[in-house]
Formats: C-alpha cells, sequence, structure tokens
C-alpha cells in the first residue's frame, strides 16, 4: 500500500485508526474490547473465515502486540504501550493521563524532546496510523531505518543510542557554524541538557544563556520545555535558588512561556514562598496553561494558605479530570490536610487512609495529616505522623516542611527518631 499524508489516508485505514483510538480511550486495550472491534477483526476473518469472534479477538491482540514490539524506537514503542496500556498496570483509565504519567515519570533512562501534549499528539496522529498500515498488511514503516535529515537528527538519534560523546561533538559543530538560528539554539538546548544529566550545571547553565541569547517566539517552545524540566531536576535536589536564577532568565525572554510560569510557581511553592507561588501559578492559568495541572498545584498552595474551602474546591475540580493513581493521591491527601484543617476530621482521616495505599511513603501525607491530628488535639496521634514524616522518602519533606516538623517535635518533646 503507498503510504499517503495523514489527511489522504484511505478508507480502510482510517477505520483502523479510529479503532485502535477506542480501544485506547478507557483503560486501553482489553479482550472484550478488542472482540468489539469490528474493523480489526474483519482483518483476521479475511483469512481465517471460519474462526469464532473470540477466535478472532485473541489472534488481532497478539497482532497488536506483535507488531508494537517490533518497533526499533524505543520511545515510540513505550507511547505505544503506554497509550495502548499494552502492560495493563491500571495506572490511568484515560490515554492522556497514561502518556503524561510516562512522559513526567522523572525516568532518566527517558530523554523526551517533547511534552506531554506533543507525545499525545504524536501517537494519535503517527504512530496510530504506523501500527493500523501494519496491521493491513503495509510495508514494516517502523523498520525501515532512514538516514539522519540533518546533524541534530543525527545528534538526537546518537543520545538515544546512549552515545552522548559522539553527539556533543556533533552539536558542538553545528554552534561553531553560521547557521540557521533556530537550529543554533536547538543545539545549544541539547548540549545543555546532555551537560546537567551528567551533573554539570554550570555548563548546562552557559548553554541555556547561549540558546536563550538567540530566542525566537513568545513562548520558548523545546527551549521551554528543556529549562522546566532542569529546573524541576533543581527544585527536587533544594536547590531552589539556582532553579530560580534560570527560570527567572528564561522568562526575561519568554514572558509569555506559561510552562515557565506553572515551573517558577512550583519552585516558590516548594521553597516556601507560597504568595509568589500563588501568584505565578494564577498567571500560567491566566495565559493558558491548563486548568486542571494549575489546580492540582495551586489547590495544595492555597490550602498552605489557609484558604482551605478554596483548595478544597480547586483539588476536586482536578480530581474530576482523568490523571494517574500517583496524581489522584497526591492531590487527595492535600484535599483531605484542607478538609481536616477546616473541622472535617473524620472525612480528612479516610482519604489520607485512601492515598496512603498509593503513597505510603510519602512525607507530605504523614506531615500533612499530623496538622490536623494537632488541630484536634490529638498530639500524640501526630507525633506518630511527625515521625513517618520525617524519616519517609517517596517523597521526602522539602526543606520549608521539615523544618517545621523538627520545631514541632522538639515542642511535644517526642524524639525525633527511635
Amino acid at each position: 500500500m503507498p503510504r499517503k499524508k495523514p489527511d489522504e489516508l484511505p478508507p480502510e485505514v482510517q477505520e483502523v485508526v479510529q479503532a485502535l483510538l477506542k480501544l485506547a480511550r478507557y483503560d486501553g486495550i482489553t479482550r472484550s474490547k478488542v472482540a468489539e472491534a469490528s474493523p480489526l477483526l474483519a482483518l483476521v476473518a479475511q483469512e481465517r473465515p471460519h474462526a469464532t469472534v473470540a477466535e478472532q479477538a485473541r489472534v488481532t491482540e497478539e497482532a497488536i502486540r506483535t507488531h508494537v514490539n517490533s518497533v526499533p524506537n524505543l520511545q515510540d514503542r513505550a507511547l505505544l504501550v503506554a497509550g495502548l496500556n499494552l502492560e495493563g498496570d491500571g495506572d490511568s483509565s484515560a490515554l492522556e493521563a497514561r502518556i503524561t504519567s510516562l512522559v513526567y515519570s522523572g525516568d532518566n533512562a527517558w530523554k523526551w524532546e517533547i511534552d506531554s501534549e506533543g507525545a499525545v499528539g504524536r501517537f494519535r496522529s503517527k504512530l496510530l496510523v504506523e501500527l493500523a498500515w501494519r496491521l493491513l498488511g503495509g510495508a514494516p514503516t517502523f523498520a525501515r531505518p532512514r538516514p539522519p535529515s540533518s546533524e541534530l537528527d543525527l545528534a538526537v538519534r546518537l543520545r538515544r543510542q546512549g552515545d552522548d560523546t559522539r553527539a556533543v561533538t556533533v552539536l558542538e559543530g553545528v554552534t561553531k557554524r553560521a547557521g540557521d538560528k533556530r537550529d543554533t539554539q536547538e543545539a545549544w538546548c541539547l548540549l545543555a541538557t546532555i551537560a546537567y544529566e551528567s551533573g554539570d550545571y554550570d555548563a548546562a547553565e552557559a548553554a541555556f544563556s547561549a540558546a536563550l541569547e538567540l530566542a525566537a517566539g513568545k513562548r520558548g517552545g523545546k527551549l521551554a520545555m528543556a529549562i522546566d524540566r532542569y529546573a524541576r531536576k533543581l527544585t527536587d535536589e533544594e536547590a531552589y535558588e539556582r532553579a530560580i536564577a534560570i527560570v527567572r532568565r528564561s522568562l526575561s525572554v519568554y514572558f509569555e512561556g506559561r510552562w515557565l510560569w506553572r515551573r517558577y510557581g512550583c519552585i516558590k511553592w516548594y521553597s516556601g514562598d507560597l504568595l509568589d507561588a500563588y501568584s505565578a501559578l494564577t498567571h500560567a492559568l491566566n495565559i493558558g496553561y491548563p486548568a486542571s495541572r494549575i489546580f492540582h498545584a495551586r489547590g495544595q498552595v492555597l490550602a498552605e494558605l489557609g484558604q482551605y474551602d478554596r483548595a478544597i474546591a480547586e483539588l476536586s475540580e482536578a480530581l474530576r479530570v482523568p490523571r494517574s493513581s500517583l496524581s489522584i493521591a497526591v492531590a487527595t491527601s492535600a484535599r483531605a490536610f484542607a478538609m481536616g484543617m477546616s473541622g472535617e476530621l473524620e472525612p480528612a482521616l479516610t482519604e489520607f487512609r485512601q492515598s496512603e495505599v498509593v503513597i505510603p511513603d510519602s512525607g507530605w501525607l504523614h506531615y500533612w495529616r499530623a496538622l490536623c491530628l494537632l488541630e484536634h488535639g490529638e498530639s500524640d496521634k501526630a507525633a506518630l505522623s511527625l515521625r513517618r514524616a520525617l524519616i519517609a522518602t517517596t517523597p521526602a519533606l522539602n526543606r520549608p516542611k521539615r523544618e517545621r516538623a523538627e520545631e514541632l517535635m522538639a515542642g511535644l518533646s517526642w524524639p525525633i527518631s527511635s
């Protein structure tokens, strides 16, 4: 079958793509859903006209898994596995949330060059189309290697192969030649990413600064996303001042960078500057950052500011959007804190217990529960929760919460560890 542009796909390809997309949506592929995917079953029926529906469904599912497993590009394969939920991990019911969870998993083994929205778009418009062609008997498009289209393409391929040393040589060559400004900026961006992934933050910031000198557009695109990832890493390491500095530098160039404004808000939140955090998150929302993700963060900021009713409203709104089980647990535990502090201790404790099933070693959950218990005069139980909060690691308390927890423990005359 000859390849055509996406908007010129033949009807049979469009039909198979829609069937695959339907399978991917709620919970991903299941045998019962495959049994209702008539366009896919029809492909099996052509070769096995006497097969039962159950047999057709089994063969169809096996074919999908076989074709996905043959994808040599590991990131594309991971997107297909997550989007179709082929591992059946039940982490989320919505394909968008599954892919978002994959892209923002924080696993350094993946060097994603696209954000979650771009990853969802690639899954829908590129990877499902390729999979449909293969199911229809077309050429194995995934297995057909093509030469790099540019030096940047070559560098990206080298990185995916784990050869950062050669990638750096190629990228440095791009920066030394007077070529397209966008290519030069992207080369500096990739060099910065390689540098901070290897722990050389000074080199990373020098490369990011060189990239920012070649700024184009209002929001920053790939460069803003790369800086966002770097700032998140710094925040996780509690290098708040450094994180704030690089994001401020970026916002001086990309003032409408909504990802950067959200990151700035999150850094300020983690560092304990709650009013600045609220302001930055609100600005990110006003310039177009997805509302549910803003409410997920800003609701927690509001809870820490003592605005409990508003916090409950925003966190409840965030929970209406399908998301990963981890994200649900985090938002639910924050809402439980707001509920408990506003007087509803028993419902709050119930939500804490529900969240604890998913995030049992969360310092934040145990810290928030301790504050609720203290508010209601349960000093001994609060001390136990504070002690658990101080030794928890996934995630550990950030600096302001850790210092406050230690103060409270001292005031309760309980040892921090025993």
